[in-house]
């Protein structure tokens, strides 16, 4: 039984028994209570992506500029099995927090053959470029235009998070969610296409560039739901290795994150 009548002063000697021991047994508490939490925040603390931005370090790369839907540089990475073109899209962004425009110094036409100087940034098998330079080159491609393919006519529903590619694909980490929401606004208003992030029906991530039922832009539209659970309908269109979704704005709505789901038909 406790003895009540024990009382410690600060400067005796020894403290009373009944007091020691309680003070052992929380000191003893307290060495295995720190070590336990500090083990379970690293536990359960997200690490950083896999992502990778190039800054400083300058790639070169030649190929064909389209400016429809969003600013791509479409490169060829050799033949497969059957000797058909690999080709690959590569988005282009320009530095800070903007969309890559050429601008009125120099018009670059749809379809024209360039050689593109910037900072790659890649992640999850998607690439874009922060240009630092484009110039056109002297030789005419002989083929076509490569056009974008045609959405399809199915709609489908999908639900994900609207943030930018930019900083999702290496220029930030992490590139998502509700640390970089400010700055994917920003990235989104400055003319930097928005992305949906998607996980599918085997929990890999999906990205869906977004654009209007005609490839219109819609930044100006969506930045109030960027870093938000959302649901969006519409057709599903494929450049290349990129898919866009062309939406109606009018169908996003604004969904609890634990809700994000794989997208299935529309009505």
């Amino acid at each position: 039984m406790q003895d009540d009548s024990e009382f410690y002063i600060g400067w005796q000697a020894e403290a009373p028994a009944g007091f020691a021991r309680r003070v052992r047994q929380f000191l003893f508490a307290l060495c295995l209570l720190v070590p336990a939490v500090a083990a379970l925040i690293v536990l359960f603390q997200s690490g950083f992506a896999g992502s990778t931005f190039e800054y400083g370090k300058k790639t070169e790369l030649s190929g064909r500029y389209s400016r429809h839907p969003f600013p791509f540089l479409t490169v060829e990475n050799g033949t497969d099995a059957s000797g058909k073109r690999i080709t690959q899209k590569i988005l282009l962004v320009a530095p800070g927090k903007f969309g890559f425009t050429t601008g009125p110094e120099m018009s670059v036409e749809d379809g024209s053959m360039v050689t593109v100087t910037g900072f790659l940034i890649y992640h999850d098998g998607k690439t874009a470029l922060e240009v630092r330079s484009i110039n056109k080159r002297n030789q005419v491609a002989a083929e076509a235009v490569l056009r974008s393919s045609d959405p399809g006519s199915g709609s489908v529903t999908l639900r994900g998070e609207i943030t930018d590619p930019k900083c999702l694909l290496g220029v930030m980490k992490p590139g998502f969610g509700k640390p970089h929401r400010d700055c994917a606004a920003r990235c989104i208003a400055g003319g930097i296409p928005p992305v949906l992030k998607v996980a599918n029906a085997q929990g890999e991530t999906e990205y869906y560039l977004i654009a209007g039922p005609g490839g219109e832009m819609l930044n100006d539209r969506l930045l109030e739901f960027v870093g938000d659970g959302v649901q969006l309908c519409g057709r599903i269109g494929q450049e290349s290795d990129w898919l866009v979704l062309y939406t109606d704005p009018s169908t996003i709505q604004r969904i609890h994150r634990e809700s994000l789901n794989p997208g299935n038909t529309c009505n």
